[in-house]
């Protein structure tokens, strides 16, 4: 029925809550003894927060950043499962774009909250080359430009050897950061970031399709906050 082009208004209550983080992923190299929460000599916290997630050998799956100690010190969310000795990854959340049907019945704009919205009236696209829930993107961490902060994905997302249709849009963040939020979903999973109207009907037959990012920078920014 519609698409306009918006940033979702729970998006941005849930950023005051903590609820999003699009640091790109990190890999310093960092130490800690088997059966420890504690990693030391990280090398560098450039672009580490809170909550990211924790992967490498001997880190324990499901650990995140629970706390920042130091300056090269940060506590684990669950304690090793081997000696850590080298380089860890640590990234931000994990945020998915998904296609919306070039013939839809749904509303998306500001009102948006949730991937659900998309499938709750089936109006996420189908179609060779395509698989629901759409495609992860790749974090670009945060930047300024006069008063103005903005995020970017790059490389831009494609689908190949694709035929189907579409008109538009949602980004949404896939991750489980906060729960009991973006309305019916108690999880707090595929919470809307916004939602992105393609000018019309888009149609690809066994080709590529590639959504374009905008420019990264104040004025064209895919996400932008004045």
């Amino acid at each position: 029925m519609a698409i306009v082009t918006a940033m979702a208004t729970s998006f941005k209550q849930e950023l005051f809550a903590g609820g999003h983080c699009f640091n790109q992923t990190v890999t310093p190299t960092a130490t800690a003894a088997s059966g420890s929460a504690s990693v030391t000599g990280v090398s560098s916290m450039a672009g580490v927060a809170v909550g990211m997630t924790v992967t490498g050998t001997g880190i324990a799956a499901n650990s995140v950043v629970a706390r920042i100690t130091s300056n090269n010190t940060l506590t684990l969310s669950t304690n090793t499962s081997g000696a850590v000795a080298g380089a860890v990854t640590i990234a931000g959340d994990v945020f998915n774009i998904a296609l919306i049907k070039a013939v839809n019945t749904g509303v998306y704009g500001t009102a948006s909250t949730n991937y659900t919205n998309i499938t709750g009236v089936t109006d996420e696209v189908t179609g060779t080359g395509y698989t629901a829930g759409g495609m992860a993107l790749t974090n670009v961490s945060a930047t300024t430009s006069g008063v103005v902060a903005f995020v970017d994905f790059a490389p831009d997302p494609s689908w190949t050897t694709a035929t189907f249709s579409t008109a538009g849009c949602m980004i949404y963040n896939a991750s489980v950061r906060n729960g009991g939020t973006s309305g019916t979903n108690t999880v707090g999973g595929g919470r809307c970031c916004s939602v992105h109207d393609f000018g019309g009907s888009q149609m690809v037959t066994s080709g590529t399709f590639t959504v374009l990012m905008p420019l990264p920078d104040s004025a064209n920014g895919i996400l932008r906050i004045a």
